[in-house]
């Protein structure tokens, strides 16, 4: 991944920066944060810069846009109960002041958006203590399975012993609440590149980039299968724009449209460069 801005109606969630280390340092001296987490002496500044500075991909400061002010942050790690998944691990706290005011759901909500619809993620996990109920409804309100209870699970420096509540959100759970809206930005996988041939009908060769949408399913119960314009060359993946969606009067599914941020094309050049395999449908351009 690399280092990444979201923008949320009040958030802006950035890459960490140096200047932010001393306002999260006082955070992580907080007792509203400390009483749930693991946290064992608290690093000095310039500790804390090294670390915020040290995975910039996988961190986040949450920031006000109204002024600037730095209100807590957010991590990502590798998720080490699944194995040979693209899954991440979220870890986040908020300054006391800054709680209870909805700042969290609204970044955690921005930074579920990226993951599912931009990148190939196909879960998301969070660990929260049994004890902790706004993080635990949290997690919830956000669409989270609670799996189960890892009992037991940690101690924390001061000697406090407790059980961990375990969530995780799909892929496929995520569409299914969130489907994609012509305008949003999209990640697809490509299984039939520019040049090869249609499976079942070698006549039929790619003349532009085809693929699908990893755990979104159509109403053919197959992905969710999607045309790139815009990009002249074989692709293995592609994250664009959807554009349009081709409606199809006599078949199940519909096919979408994707292209390059910044690129546009009209309806009738849409229809031109579909033809291919559009041809033998009854089909409708919506964008």
């Amino acid at each position: 991944m690399e280092p990444i801005r979201i923008e949320t109606g009040r958030l802006l969630l950035r890459p960490p920066k140096r200047a932010d280390a001393p306002a999260l340092r006082e955070f992580l001296a907080q007792e509203y944060v400390r009483r749930y987490n693991c946290l064992g002496k608290l690093p000095t500044v310039e500790k804390l810069e090294e670390l915020l500075l040290s995975e910039p991909e996988r961190q986040f400061s949450l920031v006000r846009r109204a002024d600037g002010q730095v209100l807590g942050h957010i991590g990502l790690e590798t998720d080490s109960l699944r194995f040979r998944m693209e899954a991440l691990s979220l870890d986040y706290y908020l300054g006391e002041e800054h709680a209870h005011k909805g700042y969290m759901s609204e970044a955690l909500e921005g930074l579920l958006r990226y993951l599912f619809l931009q990148t190939g993620i196909e879960a998301v996990s969070a660990r929260a203590f049994t004890e902790n109920a706004a993080s635990l409804g949290l997690l919830e309100k956000l669409g989270f399975t609670r799996e189960g209870t890892l009992r037991r699970a940690v101690r924390t420096y001061e000697g406090r012993c407790f059980d961990d509540a375990v969530f995780s959100l799909l892929r496929e759970e995520y569409f299914t609440a969130h489907p994609p809206r012509t305008g949003d930005a999209l990640f697809i996988k490509i299984d039939r590149p520019m040049g090869t041939a249609h499976p079942k009908r070698p006549d039929i060769i790619y003349p532009i980039n085809y693929g699908y949408v990893p755990g979104l399913i159509a109403p053919d119960g197959e992905e969710q299968d999607a045309y790139v314009l815009g990009v002249d060359e074989p692709l293995t993946e592609f994250t664009g724009r959807l554009i349009a969606v081709i409606h199809r009067f006599d078949d199940v599914e519909e096919k979408w449209v994707l292209a390059p941020e910044g690129r546009s094309f009209t309806k009738k050049q849409i229809v031109e460069l579909t033809h291919f395999q559009e041809q033998y449908y009854h089909t409708e351009v919506r964008t």
